[in-house]
């Protein structure tokens, strides 16, 4: 019973600030629904027992923008970085996001950068239009597996995020959740409580990389995440019934 009240609560938050960030749209600065979007997951977090650890927050920039690249193993890893970055920000989500009523009207509106992964020509556009965005000062969050691990080890990077970062020449800070995967596990509906565990990781600079240099930083970025785990949060997932 209390998982249902739980993901019910959830879908009743997600309507009511939703609802707020269309509303707050007129703000075309998109901060406001940011704003939104922290209160939104503080609320979700608290109702389901979920308390968030956070660890080198000396190493995200407070005047420089930069990329955030997380692995992704639980729809609570975007509450969780949401929760504890001390910066403004905006994610890199896929079309099929802003296609949710209220939510997904919020997110496109407010400066969310949206890619069609059906149509390369269309997700080329959408991440050169985005490099220009973070050269100009926005920090954004992508997640390079591209998808939720089923098993929370760290899946295949994509290499759009990458040409991403090569095209803005800004630097990389990797990040790491650990935990997360218990809290709500990939084709599963029950949410846990628990702790989650955010690492920000010390920057990885690309200015003066090419295209050629892509292969090499993603073994960075990978070797830098994999580094950040918390192994007291981050335990493997009993074997599927």
């Amino acid at each position: 019973m209390i998982y249902v009240l739980r993901a019910v609560l959830c879908v009743l938050y997600t309507v009511f600030w939703g609802a707020v960030g269309v509303v707050l749209l007129v703000d075309r600065t998109g901060e406001s629904v940011i704003w939104v979007g922290r209160r939104w997951v503080g609320w979700i977090l608290a109702t389901c027992g979920i308390r968030v650890e956070v660890a080198g927050l000396e190493n995200v920039p407070r005047d420089a923008p930069v990329i955030f690249m997380s692995n992704h193993q639980s729809l609570f890893d975007i509450a969780a970085i949401v929760s504890t970055l001390p910066v403004s920000f905006r994610f890199v989500a896929k079309k099929e996001l802003a296609r949710i009523p209220l939510f997904g009207w919020a997110l496109a509106g407010s400066g969310h950068v949206i890619v069609d992964r059906q149509h390369r020509d269309r997700a080329v556009e959408s991440l050169r239009r985005a490099a220009e965005r973070i050269r100009s000062g926005t920090n954004v969050i992508i997640y390079p597996e591209g998808t939720r691990s089923p098993s929370g080890e760290l899946q295949p990077f994509k290499s759009g995020p990458f040409h991403l970062a090569l095209a803005a020449q800004v630097p990389i800070i990797p990040v790491t959740v650990s935990g997360s995967q218990h809290i709500t596990p990939k084709r599963s509906l029950r949410i846990e409580s628990g702790v989650i565990k955010i690492q920000y990781g010390k920057p990885l600079p690309t200015r003066g990389l090419r295209l050629e240099d892509r292969g090499e930083l993603k073994e960075r970025v990978r070797e830098a995440i994999t580094a950040g785990y918390d192994p007291h949060f981050q335990r493997p997932l009993p074997p599927a019934a």
